[in-house]
């Protein structure tokens, strides 16, 4: 039974022509309920003619059960002066609903389904208005009530259907993530037969090169559901960066593995493309692997991925993407399993330049893009556009505030440099 169907333009019970306008209802439904089968087969014909996927012989058997089901509870309700809240639920109309979920059908098939249907009838029963010997004005009434009637008709049943629809859909979706899941999971475990079929069933090629990646939200409420956001970020980003496709599993609510197929193409996902879809999801964030082909590079791929996550959750930069590919991310992604010893590490590595101060980072960073250059001040005051001076004195400056040259640890200084920018002040004093 329905909680609330809304009446559109339908007479009022109490009114003093209800009465009247009930009665020639009756009638009308008594005229329409002697031509049923007609009624069923000119219904039937303008959903066929007017929705293109109904190819399949069972969905248009089950279609023709919802659409007698509908012309039967129709003309009872008009007959016997029902009222709408009296509706009860349909069963073929439900299963055909729950079927076209099955099948993919879109759920805007159902709503033109009953948007033809519905016109259908009404046309026929205006006929039947029309061949009622009633004054001008009463007529008039009453193809206002059945026009009203049927569309809060219409209004309750879609709804109905709609829910049922939906409800069938997740099902479908949730079964398909779970076997999309375990194939996935017994690939990386390589487990016996878990590449066997596994294109027909996913929709993803094992033979092609990969980037995978792991996407998630930020700081997520754990009671809300990001799967849905993350399946369309993830398949903006396939559109974006001119991949064939994205694999997408979910993890979690608010977490998912992706893989998006390259290919031929064996180079990765432009960085700034994925920085400008990104810009777009404010607290998206997104690790990736390096490209990789076939099997193997698909396993890589993830754990490099998976690497890249690790990292991206311990910094505190802000940074929405992290990838593996990205200087000195694989290496101190290896470095994760003791923070503490690594801050301080970075402390007597770097002395007083590791201060979690604004002067401090300034230096750091012209120091760091300073080494990286072959201790070029020319391209280092290209990059950061800096006076080749104004290098030379912050150069001088972070040397000084070390307290010693680079003689002899050149290398610890510039993975320190490296740890810092990519963990933020987490390993800062």
């Amino acid at each position: 039974m329905s909680d609330h169907v809304p009446h559109r333009r339908t007479v009022p019970p109490g009114s003093p022509e209800a009465a009247e306008i009930a009665g020639l209802t009756a009638v009308v439904g008594e005229r329409l309920q002697r031509r049923y089968d007609e009624l069923n087969a000119s219904m039937n014909d303008a959903i066929e003619e007017a929705i293109a996927d109904l190819g399949d012989p069972e969905l248009t058997d089950l279609l023709h059960a919802s659409v007698e089901g509908n012309i039967a509870t129709i003309l009872y309700m008009l007959r016997n002066d029902i009222p709408l809240e009296r509706i009860q639920p349909i069963t073929a109309a439900t299963e055909y609903a729950i079927r076209l979920a099955q099948r993919g059908v879109s759920g805007a098939s159902l709503r033109r389904a009953y948007h033809f249907g519905s016109d259908d009838l009404l046309g026929q029963a205006f006929e039947e208005v029309r061949q009622i010997d009633v004054d001008p004005d009463t007529r008039l009434r009453l193809l206002h009530h059945l026009a009203g009637w049927m569309h809060s008709y219409v209004d309750w049943i879609t709804g109905m259907v709609l829910a049922a629809y939906e409800d069938e859909r997740r099902q479908v979706e949730e079964r398909s993530a779970s076997i999309a899941a375990s194939l996935v999971r017994g690939v990386l475990d390589d487990a016996p037969g878990a590449q066997q079929g596994f294109a027909e069933r996913t929709g993803y090629r094992l033979d092609q090169h990969h980037v995978a990646g792991v996407v998630w939200m930020a700081a997520a409420n754990a009671a809300v559901d990001h799967t849905d956001g993350l399946k369309s970020l993830a398949d903006e980003l396939a559109g974006a960066t001119l991949s064939t496709g994205a694999l997408f599993t979910p993890v979690d609510r608010s977490t998912a593995w992706v893989w998006w197929g390259r290919g031929t193409d064996d180079g990765p996902l432009a960085s700034d493309v994925v920085r400008t879809v990104l810009a777009e999801h404010e607290h998206a964030r997104v690790a990736l692997g390096e490209a990789g082909r076939g099997v193997a590079g698909f396993r890589t791929s993830h754990r490099q991925a998976g690497a890249a996550r690790d990292l991206a959750s311990v910094a505190r930069t802000g940074q929405q993407l992290t990838s593996h590919s990205d200087r000195a991310v694989a290496v101190v992604s290896m470095l994760l399993h003791d923070l503490n010893a690594l801050a301080g590490w970075v402390t007597a590595v770097l002395g007083p330049l590791s201060a979690n101060t604004d002067n401090a980072a300034r230096l750091r960073e012209t120091l760091l893009t300073f080494l990286v250059t072959g201790s070029s001040y020319q391209v280092t005051g290209e990059r950061l556009l800096l006076h080749r001076n104004t290098v030379k004195y912050r150069v001088g400056r972070a040397f000084e505030l070390r307290g010693r040259s680079l003689d002899e640890d050149r290398l610890d200084v510039e993975l320190a440099l490296e740890v810092v920018r990519l963990l933020g002040d987490v390993v800062l004093q």
